[in-house]
């Protein structure tokens, strides 16, 4: 898969629950709309305030969370998503299933996208944000510094359990039979002093700008429907 070109995106207020940069990918005639993780529920009150015809629904594994997100959306149900089988059953299909965050925190993230494919309304997209190891705040302490380093958020959240690149991403979908249709990219560009990582990329065979976009993505946003 390439990076598209005029598609990346700045990550300003990245940590911001509503995540308007995923709600803006969500299709403008979306009815049913399922946010999976939905934590206390920000992003679905706020694209219920946006557009007040849609219905959303959220899961969510905490349920002091999933708590406040009931008051703010149509329907919340608790649930852990390394053993869910099935949405409840009284729940329609979803025009557009929102995974914000969420599949890097999963043991089997595939089989998760197969449960969700199942509730989809015909042409209806699973909508995610996924982030990048290949970008250069991984690559390079880990190169110069040896050091692959855990923190409390970020790439190396030490809750995730998977690990994504571009290729990796287009590999799950494609199995999961989901067709990317639009890709994006929240940017951190890699500084200029830390070009000799490229060019060893390079040297070693890889093309110099779809590797420059891919060490500068720092999470990647998609938009994929039934194959």
């Amino acid at each position: 898969m390439s990076m598209p070109a005029g598609v990346e995106l700045k990550p300003q207020g990245y940590y911001e629950g509503s995540r308007q940069d995923l709600r803006n990918l969500i299709p403008a005639d979306a009815r049913i709309v399922l946010d999976v993780g939905c934590g206390r529920g920000a992003l679905g009150a706020a694209l219920k305030q946006d557009r007040p015809d849609v219905r959303v629904h959220g899961l969510e594994y905490v349920p002091d969370a999933a708590a406040v997100a009931a008051e703010r959306l149509d329907d919340v149900f608790v649930a852990d998503l390394d053993v869910l089988e099935a949405v409840p059953a009284h729940w329609e299909q979803f025009d557009a299933i929102v995974c914000g965050d969420v599949l890097e925190h999963l043991r089997d993230p595939a089989r998760v996208l197969r449960v969700l494919h199942g509730t989809l309304a015909p042409g209806g997209v699973i909508v995610a944000s996924i982030p990048n190891i290949k970008h250069w705040t991984v690559l390079y302490p880990l190169l110069v510094h040896d050091r692959f380093r855990y923190e409390d958020a970020g790439l190396l959240d030490r809750t995730h359990v998977h690990f994504f690149t571009l290729e990796e991403i287009d590999v799950m979908f494609t199995a999961c039979s989901l067709k990317v249709q639009s890709l994006a990219a929240v940017v951190y560009e890699m500084p200029p002093q830390l070009a000799p990582l490229l060019t060893a990329a390079v040297a070693l065979g890889a093309d110099r700008t779809e590797t420059a976009a891919r060490l500068s993505a720092y999470q990647y946003l998609v938009v994929a429907s039934a194959a």
